[in-house]
């Protein structure tokens, strides 16, 4: 859902707050430039302190930096939009560092490609397809166009208390998969 607003970003500079379409996209795409140079280091880290204190940090900066950032966005000049465009999108890379170690981890060997695709898309496909219609109408009924920083943060609470009942997977092997080694040693 975060990775779907981020994305709408410069659809609402666009439309709400009339910021020039080309700067929009240029700021999302160097944010995007951004995440792909972090996201090794991010990756190594949650291999070092785990899957779960990354995701809940992603999860705690959403709901306490999501209101600022968009604060900084709707400012309008080119640097506040995109300092609070990069502090969501190194938000973001907490989960998309982790993520990929942490979603296979969930699912025992035997059905866990079929449940994985299978909840990973459906998920996808009716909160992330969804996020721009979803905070375009919320904006449209209220007039709020804080509307984005709400919903990134009550996306960050139900992505909280999942982390929290989530087991950690680092370090560990995969459920019903032996430790696959050459030597003993």
């Amino acid at each position: 859902t975060d990775y779907m607003l981020l994305s709408y970003m410069p659809s609402f500079l666009t439309s709400e707050l009339k910021y020039d379409e080309t700067h929009g996209l240029l700021v999302v795409l160097g944010v995007m430039a951004l995440m792909m140079i972090v996201q090794p280091f991010a990756g190594a880290l949650t291999d070092r302190v785990g899957r779960r204190p990354v995701i809940a940090a992603g999860c705690a900066g959403f709901l306490f930096l999501s209101i600022p950032a968009l604060l900084l966005i709707r400012q309008g000049s080119l640097l506040a939009v995109a300092l609070g465009m990069g502090a969501l999108g190194l938000l973001l890379v907490c989960f998309t560092a982790a993520m990929p170690a942490a979603l296979p981890a969930l699912f025992p060997t035997r059905v866990r490609y079929g449940s994985l695709s299978i909840g990973f898309n459906v998920s996808v496909s009716l909160f992330g397809g969804t996020t721009p219609l979803v905070v375009t109408a919320l904006i449209g009924a209220t007039g709020d166009l804080m509307m984005p920083a709400y919903y990134m943060m009550a996306a960050a609470v139900i992505g909280g208390f999942a982390v929290w009942r989530m087991s950690e997977s680092a370090g560990r092997p995969l459920p019903g998969s032996p430790p696959a080694v050459e030597a003993e040693q």
